[in-house]
Parts: C-alpha cells; sequence; structure tokens
C-alpha cells in the first residue's frame, strides 16, 4: 500500500479534477481533466488550477444563491492522489453577494446613520468604516454636508462599524476651554454633558484632569500642532446610555450580529476634541456661535527707548481690567528678542507662555474666576533684548498670527483685548545717552521736554573744539537728532552738550573704527 503526504494531494470542488499532464501549469479545467476557458473560469463553471499550491480556485456567481432563503451554500471539497484515488467532504460556505442581480434571498441589506454634534450640528468629511470577517472588509465611505452615510452590505454576516476624522486640530479650540474646563476640575462649575467631559479627556486616559489642561494649553499656544495622542475627533456611538457625570468608557464600536434587515440609525457623536464649549466650525453645518461682548480687556505698558543690545524689564500694566476669567493672543516683537517673563497680579508663568520664534512670543491665562485688577497694577512683566535701538511703541504689538487675540469674561462672554503703549509726560528736561554708543556709522541722540520750546545740541571733541551744533525747534516729549561719523569728522571720545533755557547737560560718546 503507497503512502502519500499531505504534499502529494490534490484538492479541487465538486469531484472533478485538472488536466493530469498540465499539473506543473496554471489552466482552466472542468470535469475529470478536460480543458475550459477563462470565461467558463469566470461563469462559475469551470474551475482554475494553480500549480503553487496543488489546489483550484472557483467563482461563484449569483446564481449560486437563486431560491436559497440564506447565503449559504453546500461545498464539496474533494482531496486527490496521484492515482486518483480520492475522498470529499461537505462544507457550508458563505456567500457574498456583490453589485447588482443579488436574488432576495441572498440580498444585501444597507447599514446607514448620520454623524452629528451634540447640539445636532451635521459633520462632513467623516470617514465611515464597516468592517466583517470576510475578503473584501473593511470598505469606508465618507460623509458629505448632511453629516449622513449609507452602504448596501450582505445580509447574514457580523459587522462593525467605526468613524474618524482627522486634522484640525485647533479648530474651536481656545482658552476659553481651559476656563471651562479649569473650572470642572476644581468643581466651580462641572461640564454639563457626557460629550463635554470627553472633549476634555484631551490624552484620552478615561479622566478629566490637569494634564488635560497641559496639553491642550501647548495646542493652542502652538507649541503642538495636533495633540499627542493624534486624535482630533472622536465619535461615541448615540444609542448607548451614557453616565451624564463620568461616561467613561464608552464605546465608539457599533456592533451588527447576522444582519438581516436594513439598520438605518447607526448615529455617531461627533466630539471634537478640546472643544469644550461646542464652538468648532470647519466642517459643520450651523455651527454654534460664541456669546460675545463689546468689553476689551485693556492693558498698557510705558513708552521708552531701549539702545541696542540692552535687555530691559517691561511692566504690563492693567488698563482695564475687570471681570477677566482668560484671555490670549499673540505677541509680536519688532527689533528685539524675547527673554522671559514674570507674573505679578495675575499668575502668569512660563507655562502660559509658547516662543515659537525670538520674536513671536504665544500667551494664554485661565482662571476659574473673573478677576478685577486695579489701573496701573503690574499684571505682569516680560523681559527682552534690543537687537537695535528701538522704541516701545514699535516694538511690541499683539495680534492673532498664531493665537487668536481675545479675552473671556466670567460668565463666559468672549471680547477683545488690547495692548496700549502709554506716553508719560515729561515733567523736566532729560538728556539721554546716545544710541548705539560706541558707533561707526551713525549714532541717535534723544531727549525729553516737558513743553515744546528751543534747544541747541552741541558736539565737540576732547580738546573743546565744537564739531557741530544744531539749533532745534524741539516738540514736546521725545525728540531725536541723528549724527553720521562723516558729519562730526573724527573719531575717539567726543561730547555733546543739550542747552534749552536754564537746562544743561553733557554726555560722552565714542566712534570706532
Amino acid at each position: 500500500m503507497a503512502m502519500y503526504s499531505t504534499k502529494d494531494l490534490l484538492f479541487t470542488f465538486n469531484g472533478e479534477h485538472p488536466i493530469l499532464t498540465s499539473l506543473n501549469a496554471q489552466h482552466f479545467f472542468k470535469g475529470k481533466g478536460l480543458s475550459a476557458t477563462a470565461d467558463e473560469y469566470a461563469a462559475g463553471t469551470a474551475q482554475k488550477w494553480i500549480p503553487a499550491t496543488k489546489t483550484s480556485g472557483k467563482i461563484w456567481t449569483s446564481d449560486a444563491l437563486q431560491g436559497k432563503a440564506s447565503n449559504e451554500v453546500q461545498v464539496n471539497v474533494s482531496v486527490w492522489d496521484w492515482n486518483l484515488n480520492t475522498d470529499f467532504c461537505m462544507v457550508n460556505l458563505k456567500l457574498v453577494c456583490n453589485g447588482n442581480g443579488c436574488p432576495t434571498g441572498g440580498a444585501g441589506s444597507r447599514i446607514a446613520g448620520t454623524v452629528a454634534t451634540e447640539s445636532n450640528q451635521a459633520v462632513n468629511n467623516v470617514t465611515v468604516t464597516i468592517d466583517a470577517n470576510i475578503t473584501e472588509y473593511p470598505v469606508s465611505v465618507t460623509t458629505p454636508s448632511n453629516g449622513t452615510y449609507e452602504k448596501s452590505v450582505s445580509s447574514g454576516i457580523d459587522y462593525e462599524v467605526t468613524a474618524s476624522k482627522g486634522g484640525d486640530y485647533i479648530n474651536g479650540v481656545s482658552t476659553l476651554d481651559l476656563v471651562m474646563i479649569q473650572r470642572h476640575i476644581l468643581g466651580v462649575e462641572t461640564l454639563s454633558s457626557p460629550y463635554k467631559l470627553i472633549a476634555a479627556d484631551v490624552d484620552n486616559n478615561g479622566t478629566v484632569s490637569a494634564k488635560d489642561l497641559v496639553e491642550l494649553r501647548k495646542l493652542i499656544l502652538g507649541i503642538y500642532n495636533e495633540l499627542p495622542n493624534n486624535s482630533s475627533w472622536r465619535f461615541p456611538i448615540s444609542s448607548q446610555t451614557m453616565n451624564a457625570s463620568n461616561p467613561f468608557p464608552y464605546l465608539e464600536k457599533i456592533a451588527i450580529s447576522s444582519l438581516d434587515n436594513d439598520m438605518m440609525n447607526q448615529n455617531f457623536v461627533a466630539v471634537k476634541i478640546g472643544d469644550v464649549n461646542g464652538n468648532v466650525t470647519t466642517n459643520v453645518a450651523n455651527p454654534t456661535v460664541e456669546s460675545r461682548s463689546a468689553n476689551t480687556v485693556a492693558m498698557s505698558v510705558a513708552e521708552q527707548t531701549i539702545a541696542a543690545g540692552d535687555v530691559v524689564d517691561i511692566a504690563v500694566t492693567a488698563a482695564n481690567f475687570n471681570d477677566v476669567a482668560g484671555f490670549q493672543y499673540t505677541m509680536n516683537l519688532k527689533g528685539a528678542s524675547f527673554v522671559g517673563i514674570n507674573g505679578g497680579a495675575i499668575g502668569i508663568s512660563e507655562n502660559n507662555i509658547g516662543v515659537i520664534a525670538n520674536d513671536v512670543v504665544t500667551m494664554s491665562y485661565a482662571s476659574d474666576r473673573g478677576v478685577t485688577v486695579a489701573n496701573d497694577e503690574v499684571l505682569f512683566t516680560i523681559t527682552v533684548k534690543a537687537d537695535r535701538a528701538v522704541k516701545v511703541s514699535e516694538m511690541l504689538s499683539i495680534g492673532s498670527a498664531v493665537t487668536p487675540a481675545e479675552a473671556y469674561t466670567s460668565d463666559l462672554k468672549v471680547g477683545k483685548v488690547s495692548l496700549e503703549v502709554r506716553t508719560a509726560p515729561a515733567t523736566a528736561i532729560s538728556l539721554m545717552q546716545n544710541e548705539p554708543n560706541p558707533f561707526k556709522g551713525q549714532t541717535t541722540v534723544s531727549f525729553m521736554m516737558p513743553d515744546a520750546a528751543a534747544a541747541t545740541l552741541s558736539v565737540y571733541d576732547v580738546t573743546g573744539k565744537v564739531v557741530s551744533v544744531r539749533n532745534i525747534n524741539a516738540n514736546k516729549g521725545l525728540n531725536s537728532e541723528v549724527f553720521t561719523r562723516e558729519q562730526l569728522g573724527a573719531s575717539g571720545v567726543m561730547y555733546y552738550t543739550l542747552k534749552s533755557g536754564d537746562f544743561t547737560a553733557t554726555k560722552k560718546m565714542i566712534i570706532i573704527e
């Protein structure tokens, strides 16, 4: 009796076998060793021999399901040895009928639903994925502007449905969300729905904590371009019962067992991560609009002239800082670089800023209550280094280039934020050091006048020889005069004197080669 190993066996369907003289070549066959065509194979009436695996392949068409109550058919799987001794077993094969022409008994069903926010705003560009443990799955569809999806699938199969949407991390996210999350953590005002709690769980660890505040603030400040867990949206299924005070964990997969009819309300709730107040706008129809306030939070700094290379502290004081729960903005420095920040009347630290570049700094401040600070009280102090001689009014401004400039009241209304440069009235004449000093090409001599008046500015060398005299009709406030090396015609140590009325002051300048 001959013995055969499994590698010597041939496997086919329906008691048919390939052409025995062509076992080492791929070919189409039918019956017992009869030649067939590719068209017959495509029509399901022939098989294809695959030499590498010593097996045949077969296509079942929709005709195999005609008259059947389900999409299962019985299949004869035959095994042959080299002497054509054969045996078989019957297996139940579940067929998936795709496209047109599916008979009623094996026809497909529809899985459909809507993706919308908690406030019922439809979300588009959401990828809805339908998966099954069969060939050709998973399949995906993308929601249009009305947030709906629908897909025809085969009946009698188990499915899982999920939704996903990436990118656009900062959409709907601002310091106002930090205010609300901070209030929730401290128990001042808890978040009112399970979906807001899911939005506040920035790091996706099933709790809302200070870590979520830290991660979200970095996104607002522009330190992050995306959240570390690469999550921009989450999609809990709408049919589940949610615990309003603790929704974790929650379901994000719709499980369908042995689909036997249309499933038309397989809906998801779209939750934008970090957007606790629900003002996300992009890809959402009819978005929720924030409550706006006409109030402007005003801060001010004093005008001054900073010499090139000088490191100075600039106090930011309150000008209209009433009932402020938070603010954010982008600070731009022209002709200077950011060095550091120190808190004052409000708790500002390095954690509240993002240094995007030496001359671009973002700020985000949030409090669990409305804060009021008296006018002229120092809110915080920034330290800068001048790259060149520059006035504060020319150097410092705020805008929305990275982090939008806005402020928030204790009742969560959104207003404006401004930074003003305050010019202090001069009480006496003041002569300033020339800038830069020493200098090669040119330098600027500035002086302050309490009132408009005539003045004389003279420059002379170490021997007392006058090299330049300017008679000036000085304005009230800051006045500046530029001198070039060519105008002074010398190098080394020189002196300049300002005279106006009874006032006289002298300072030293140095011209270098």
